[in-house]
Order: C-alpha cells, then structure tokens, then sequence
C-alpha cells in the first residue's frame, strides 16, 4: 500500500493545482466535456455549497514524500451537521490504478471521521465518468437521489451516493 498523505491546500497551492489539473485531462472531459476548466484551480480550492460558509471547504493536495500525486476535498457538514461530502478525488492519470485512489480516500475517510466528527460520507458521481465501481468498492451506495451536473460545456446527470464511516477503516 502507498504511504500517503493529505496537504491542507490554499491559495498559494492554486499553480501546483493547476498542474495536477494538467494530470487530469481524461476526467474533465469526461465531465466537462473540456481538457481543463477554466478557473478550475481555483474553483478546487474555493467554491463551496452556498449553505456553507467558506471555512467548511477543505482542500488538500494528496502527496507522496513532497510529490502531490492527487488533489482531494470535502465540505464539511453538507448536506447536513453529521456529513462530510467529497467534492473531488482524484489521482494525476500515470499514477491510477495503482492503489493510490484507495490510499488517498482512506485517508479522506479518516480525517472526516477523526477531525470534522461526522459518521457518513456522501458523494456525487457524474455519470460520464466511469467511477461508480470503485466507490461501490469503497463501500458507498447509490442514495437513489440524482441531481444535475453542469460542467464547462455538456451537462450530466450525478448519481448521489452514501457511506456511513465508523472509527475503524
């Protein structure tokens, strides 16, 4: 298993983001339906649900040794006080299928539980992105909900999906 870790990512981050977001291209087509979206390192260290405020955003950079491999982030408390939802995981191309994906949401996972104190995870998968595999094999369920996804050009439908998270990974 890869020796991770999580960077708490800010402003100063947003060129290294972008580079990751280089890494990513095979992603935001698929959701995006464009190679990067604009102002997309950016929005990944900022944007947040308008029912929280901006301190519920945490963005990280997922490193191994002091190279970021991936970029990960979760707002906390939303949709409700005792969920983490997880905006983005993702792993720069050359480095996928290698366990890093399961590293870093582990980690995720455990900084949800142990730091933000709440006991279910949720997230939101674009249909056109292929995903919804590993996260069954992360242990998450369809929560039966979809909701619209507007990317940079084509829009796609998310399916809503739901782990409840205990102290033991």
């Amino acid at each position: 298993m890869p020796e991770l870790f999580l960077k708490p990512a800010d402003l100063q981050d947003e060129p290294v983001v972008d580079g990751l977001l280089d890494q990513l291209t095979t992603y935001s087509m698929l959701v995006d339906g464009v190679p990067k979206a604009k102002d997309g390192a950016r929005r990944f260290l900022t944007a947040f649900p308008a029912s929280r405020s901006p301190e519920s955003k945490q963005p990280f950079l997922v490193m191994h040794d002091a190279e970021p491999m991936g970029l990960a982030d979760v707002i906390d408390g939303y949709p409700t006080a005792a969920v983490a939802f997880i905006g983005l995981l993702a792993v720069k191309e050359g480095d996928q299928r290698k366990g890093l994906g399961r590293a870093a949401y582990e980690l995720l996972e455990r900084f949800a539980h142990d730091r933000l104190k709440v006991g279910t995870m949720r997230l939101a998968v674009v249909e056109t992105n292929p995903v919804v595999g590993f996260w069954h094999k992360m242990g998450f369920s369809e929560t039966g909900e979809i909701a619209q996804y507007a990317g940079e050009v084509k829009t796609a439908r998310a399916i809503l999906m739901e782990k409840a998270i205990l102290s033991g990974i």
